[in-house]
């Protein structure tokens, strides 16, 4: 009988003991990922990008930013979650050399609407993100030396009026049009009439044609030469 009663007071105090202690936070973790280029051959890491772990807000979009992190050189991030009693968290990416957005099931998306809620304790695997910018080199079409000085600008087919970024190759003929947002539709044109070269659009073969009808959009990234001729 005293055993009866031990036991019975024993579970009593345990039962006191939980419910005094309250409900358990639902935040483990961390969340961790890793961010890779989604367009260069072999999704090399991506380095330097800040990532924020953000709460699910009642109205199902982005809450309060609960945790920072910059992907370090093999591309890796680690968020934590401690503190936060939500559920569900969004993972932001911010805009810097590859374009900035939501993670979703595989990519860094730039809509939310595109975006997926993670647990805190989740393991992304690799997430492809685009690259926001074209680096390339002009060169002499017959000679393949580069050409400094020339203006090289990026346009969207939508917008082809419309300059989105800008650069002048240096003296090794290098160019690099930074901030950039289009996917697949970015064009590249070449004004090369100031240093007695053609003008036009960089087309499928990596030469210059004279009007974007008869061009191809440039992939982001790195593009190796564009090929131009003198006049």
């Amino acid at each position: 009988m005293r055993r009866t009663i031990v036991l019975v007071l024993t579970a009593s105090l345990a039962l006191v003991a939980l419910l005094a202690a309250g409900p358990s936070s639902t935040a483990a973790g961390p969340l961790t990922g890793r961010l890779v280029d989604g367009v260069a051959p072999g999704s090399p890491a991506v380095s330097g990008m800040t990532v924020r772990l953000r709460e699910l807000a009642d109205g199902g979009g982005p809450g309060p930013i609960v945790d920072v992190d910059v992907t370090g050189p093999g591309g890796g991030f680690s968020l934590s979650a401690a503190g936060s009693s939500a559920d569900e968290f969004y993972v932001q990416v911010l805009a810097g050399n590859y374009q900035g957005g939501w993670i979703g099931a595989d990519w860094v998306e730039g809509s939310i609407g595109n975006a997926v809620t993670y647990s805190a304790s989740a393991s992304l695997g690799d997430i492809l993100a685009v690259p926001a910018y074209i680096r390339g080199v002009v060169v002499n079409s017959v000679t393949k030396n580069p050409v400094s000085g020339v203006r090289v600008t990026a346009r969207s087919q939508d917008h082809i009026s419309e300059v989105d970024g800008a650069d002048l190759t240096d003296s090794n003929g290098v160019f690099r049009i930074n901030g950039l947002t289009c996917e697949d539709d970015c064009y590249l044109k070449v004004n090369g009439s100031e240093k007695g070269y053609e003008t036009g659009f960089r087309a499928c073969n990596a030469k210059v044609v004279a009007t974007w009808p008869n061009a191809c959009a440039s992939p982001l990234g790195r593009i190796g030469r564009v090929f131009l001729d003198r006049l």
